[in-house]
């Protein structure tokens, strides 16, 4: 089977999903490519209808809500059947999201099937977009797991990974890190990421007296091993579809602490896989951050049952399995 991969200029969580899928499926006998990132205008819709013609592609997979509008209607000129994954909420407000919302009317005939992240979001395109639930699935997002939860950093370390925009937070465990650090002598934060807001974030840690004990690491390759040197893993993110990097931490075994927002609680079950916090709370992450690295038992605990909970529901092998179930289906219809 051949797949068309599309989507916006995806960065962060949705392209390592793709990644994943691309690399995890090919030995399920699926071989796909991942198309340029594409942005929602006429001429894209074009340029991909020519790719998909020229590649004999079986099947176009759309991620998010641009390259959901311009694959699906380049898959419907071609004559090749589409799906669409949902990874969050519309992130646009006034005429631009109705206008999203309308193109995703007019889209409805022209999609085989619908999968979102989190079963937050299959509510939500229900309840606001307006998508059939007899054609929507949802398929957590997986994480790869090692065959044993490996040992906790238990030094003072805080960190994050995180496309840096303001809607993931990273202001606010900048603020929390404020907080903590009179009280816990040797304190470090880290973050994983870049993005648009990067120097904006660096310029609020200098502002606070931070530089010293924050440190950005921008995009990295090697996350696993750097979410090892972490004693507690932070997401004070305002909106996510489920939360990749949540996911990844718990593989590695490090206690999480996130805000109740979008699908992380589907992840995050308070006080048992982890601590729920309000969102822009930093005071919040700042006394559970205080509560983990006083208490090691209870940390011990939490990281051991979101480990568990990690294995037993979120590996990448059922994500993989699930998606090419969808994609037979669909392409057998």
């Amino acid at each position: 089977m051949k797949v068309l991969h599309i989507s916006g200029p995806a960065q962060g969580g949705i392209a390592c999903h793709i990644q994943q899928l691309q690399k995890g499926l090919a030995p399920l006998g699926v071989s796909s490519q991942v198309a340029k990132p594409v942005v929602a205008a006429p001429g894209s819709i074009l340029k991909v209808y020519r790719e998909i013609k020229k590649g004999q592609w079986d099947l176009v997979h759309c991620h998010g809500f641009q390259g959901g509008a311009v694959g699906r209607a380049a898959a419907a000129m071609a004559g090749v059947p589409a799906i669409v994954t949902i990874h969050n909420t519309l992130q646009v407000v006034g005429p631009v999201r109705l206008g999203a919302k309308l193109a995703e009317s007019w889209m409805r005939e022209k999609t085989a099937w619908w999968v979102t992240v989190s079963s937050y979001l299959r509510n939500y395109a229900w309840k606001e977009l307006g998508i059939p639930e007899a054609r929507m699935a949802v398929i957590a997002n997986g994480v790869q797991m090692p065959a044993e939860i490996p040992p906790w950093q238990q030094q003072p370390v805080l960190g994050t990974v995180a496309r840096l925009i303001p809607a993931k937070g990273i202001d606010i465990l900048i603020r929390a890190v404020q907080l903590l650090r009179p009280e816990i002598p040797g304190l470090k934060a880290v973050i994983i990421g870049d993005g648009p807001s990067a120097s904006r974030l660096k310029a609020l840690t200098e502002d606070l007296g931070l530089g010293g004990t924050v440190e950005f690491l921008g995009y990295r390759e090697d996350v696993g091993e750097q979410l090892k040197k972490m004693a507690v893993f932070v997401l004070p993110t305002r909106s996510e579809g489920l939360g990749i990097s949540v996911l990844e931490a718990m593989s590695m075994g490090v206690p999480v602490i996130a805000t109740a927002v979008g699908g992380i609680p589907e992840l995050v079950r308070h006080n048992h896989t982890g601590i729920l916090v309000r969102r822009d709370d930093y005071g919040a992450i700042a006394r559970s951050v205080r509560q983990l690295l006083r208490d090691k038992e209870r940390a011990e605990a939490i990281r051991r049952a979101a480990f568990d909970n990690a294995t037993r529901n979120f590996s990448s092998e059922s994500m993989f399995q699930r998606t090419l179930e969808i994609y037979q289906q669909v392409v057998n219809e």
